[in-house]
């Protein structure tokens, strides 16, 4: 039996298809009279509405009588601006943003939505592979993209032409007959031991801020934009835990806070009460150095502060200070920051520790997750279990 929601549209369930609904939508040109027709599927009444109300309010902007005209350039825009920006982190959007703007309007800006076809899309990929970057080799010749790079540009495209489909300007995503560049998998790059208590020991003898930084970035494994994003009232000294609700990130060189990545990173994580001892003896120095600062110390509880109080900025932070301080302690300068979060969990999981309290610790939403991850450990822990095996059934 059909149901009349909001004067929408018909959304029945399917007899053929137990489960499936079908939705039946009608416009009528205020201007003309012309009457236009348009059928949905989905697996539930509120797919399918939805997917009527977007086509709906596309024909009352009169995108869909521009169907015909509209380029893909002007889509990309349309897209970017109404459906990705309201609704992705910032840093998504801007390499949802750049990937798009940079190697795909170029190529194909030019040429009609509802003429787009595969083996076009799949050229311009080929092309960026071959020769899509702005580098060049030593005989002048443009080197290709990063083939993760042409795969987020072709994920960008594919969502951006997943929109235009629901909104009735084409039939199909031709895009996503292409195919993925293949990525090798990169193995994630963690400290020893030996390395990492090499780069707390640096840190300790240099700043007394960075040294907390990297004892907190080590003993947590939280993100650079959680541990940056850090207030005092997050961090309970009594109980030796530390609770990651907010995260910074940087946009055109500003510093904008942001809830966490995903929903499981908000988070407690359980110090060790060394770091706890640590933090103590780093908070009464900051507290000294915001009496002597005065006025010039802003309002914060900010727990890595710069001088002045204000967040530290990620990036200055990374130049500034984390590749001084690589140098100091011996160890090679490709390291990143965010390494020191796959150090965290590298360690704990070469001691044994039960991948679902690392999972945990990291904020992942599934073991699954930080097993693919960090892989790599895996045989040393298969290995371990054999040591454990080893004679105990034996008489």
């Amino acid at each position: 039996m059909g149901k009349r929601a909001n004067g929408e549209g018909t959304v029945f369930e399917r007899k053929d298809r137990p489960g499936s609904f079908r939705g039946e939508f009608t416009y009528r040109n205020p201007d003309t009279g012309e009457v236009d027709t348009k059928k949905f599927n989905g697996k539930s009444r509120k797919e399918v509405l939805a997917a009527g109300k977007v086509w709906l309010d596309a024909r009352e902007s009169g995108l869909v009588s521009s169907a015909n005209t509209i380029t893909l350039g002007e889509w990309i825009d349309r897209w970017l601006a109404d459906y990705a920006k309201p609704r992705v982190r910032i840093k998504t959007y801007e390499k949802y943003e750049g990937g798009l703007r940079l190697y795909i309007k170029p190529r194909l800006g030019a040429v009609r939505l509802a003429a787009l076809r595969e083996p076009d899309i799949t050229r311009v990929f080929n092309t960026l592979l071959e020769s899509g970057s702005a580098k060049v080799d030593k005989m002048g010749n443009h080197i290709g993209l990063a083939p993760i790079t042409v795969k987020n540009v072709r994920r960008a495209l594919c969502m951006c032409l997943d929109q235009a489909v629901k909104s009735g300007l084409l039939r199909r995503n031709v895009a996503k007959d292409t195919k993925a560049p293949k990525v090798e998998k990169q193995q994630v790059k963690a400290l020893t031991a030996e390395q990492a208590k090499a780069l707390v020991k640096a840190a300790k003898d240099w700043n007394e801020t960075v040294h907390i930084a990297i004892l907190l970035a080590l003993s947590t494994g939280m993100r650079r934009g959680e541990l940056f994003g850090l207030h005092w009232q997050e961090v309970d000294l009594k109980n030796g835990t530390v609770t990651v609700n907010q995260s910074v990130t940087t946009a055109g060189g500003k510093i904008i806070w942001t809830k966490p990545k995903t929903e499981s990173s908000n988070r407690k994580i359980p110090l060790p009460p060394d770091v706890v001892a640590e933090l103590k003896k780093f908070k009464a120095w900051q507290t000294e150095q915001r009496l002597k600062m005065g006025d010039k110390w802003e309002n914060t509880s900010i727990v890595v502060a710069n001088m002045f109080g204000r967040v530290t900025h990620p990036t200055s932070f990374h130049s500034g200070y984390f590749k001084p301080l690589l140098k100091k302690a011996g160890i090679p300068s490709d390291v990143k920051f965010h390494d020191l979060r796959h150090t965290h969990a590298t360690l704990l999981l070469q001691q044994g520790v039960n991948v679902k309290v690392v999972a945990e610790r990291l904020g992942h939403s599934k073991a699954t997750m930080t097993m693919d991850v960090y892989s790599h450990v895996m045989p040393d822990m298969q290995e371990a279990a054999v040591q454990v095996l080893t004679g105990m059934f034996s008489g």
